[in-house]
């Protein structure tokens, strides 16, 4: 059995929408975009492989965001 994060990522494919995301965590698609186009500026700490942009859509790496988030919350790991 899975827990904590693990368990939000099990069966999810290896891209996600940004409006999947704002599903999966409750944020702001907003969030999203500023992740992606203005990180600096709100200082966010990005990894740099999160987005993929494909045939012109904007596309989260699942496994990279999985990473990112547990490297912010400890606990959850």
């Amino acid at each position: 059995m899975l827990h904590g994060i693990d368990s939000i990522f099990e069966n999810l494919p290896k891209t996600l929408k940004p409006n999947e995301v704002v599903s999966l965590f409750g944020c702001k698609l907003k969030t999203i975009y500023d992740w992606h186009y203005r990180p600096k500026k709100r200082k966010i700490p990005v990894p740099e492989n999160l987005f993929v942009k494909f045939n012109g859509r904007l596309t989260i790496q699942t496994e990279i965001l999985k990473q990112w988030i547990t490297s912010q919350n400890p606990s959850l790991a």
